[in-house]
């Protein structure tokens, strides 16, 4: 496994654990997270509340968790699995709601959401 997705990886297994403290030291300050559909969600500016967005998502309400993923280089996709994605923006009859994780230095910088396989694969610039 790449440096890139034990990152991704382990930021999901903190947020799990509800370990805040050691979870924000893996994300940039001035990192950003954007929803599968604006207006249902709002972005998150920064860093503390990228936090307070991946222990709410991670934790025993919704347990979202990395499923499938693709690397490149420096950025994840994701398939993004567990409970309730449908809220989250996913589309589809299983609900699938995919993530790009871009990391710099050693810190996630951006997260942004996908509806759906075809337009996650498509902003990685992947086929779909």
């Amino acid at each position: 496994m790449s440096e890139t997705l034990d990152l991704v990886r382990q930021a999901y297994a903190l947020a799990r654990k509800s370990d805040h403290r050691t979870l924000r030291q893996l994300i940039a300050d001035d990192a950003t997270w954007n929803p599968a559909r604006e207006g249902d969600w709002n972005p998150c500016p920064n860093a503390d509340w990228i936090v307070r967005t991946m222990l709410w998502r991670a934790g025993p309400a919704n347990r979202l968790r990395p499923g499938e993923t693709f690397e490149l280089g420096n950025t994840v996709l994701l398939e993004v699995k567990g409970k309730r994605l449908r809220r989250l923006g996913a589309k589809g009859f299983r609900g699938n709601l995919f993530q790009i994780v871009e990391v710099r230095n050693g810190k996630i910088v951006r997260m942004q959401d996908y509806p759906g396989r075809e337009e996650g694969l498509a902003a990685a610039g992947l086929q779909a």
